[in-house]
């Protein structure tokens, strides 16, 4: 069995790198937390975005609907008021002629 010699300068060398090694994972790891709260906020500020885009959206597809029905319900009472009054004139005209005979 043989015995090898080792040298502090060789011990403290290896320390040296091994320290190294270890502030550049330490700084790895910082990074990597940085990067994922910078994730986190951007999820959370998309979610917000899209919440205020559903939002929107809906407001205008209620504002579009209610347009358009509103301009029905006119077109509806117009359309009414023209048979109301055709109604109104044929009334009028059969008493006229019931009146006569």
């Amino acid at each position: 069995m043989s015995t090898d010699n080792i040298s502090l300068d060789f011990l403290a060398t290896q320390s040296r790198l091994q320290i190294e090694e270890l502030r550049q994972v330490r700084k790895d790891m910082a990074d990597m937390m940085r990067l994922l709260n910078a994730t986190y906020d951007l999820t959370r500020r998309v979610e917000r975005r899209e919440t205020e885009l559903r939002d929107d959206v809906e407001l205008m597809i209620k504002m579009e609907i209610g347009g358009s029905l509103a301009n029905m319900q006119s077109r509806l009472d117009e359309s009414l008021s023209r048979i109301e009054a055709s109604v109104h004139d044929v009334t009028q005209r059969v008493e006229t002629l019931e009146g006569r005979t």
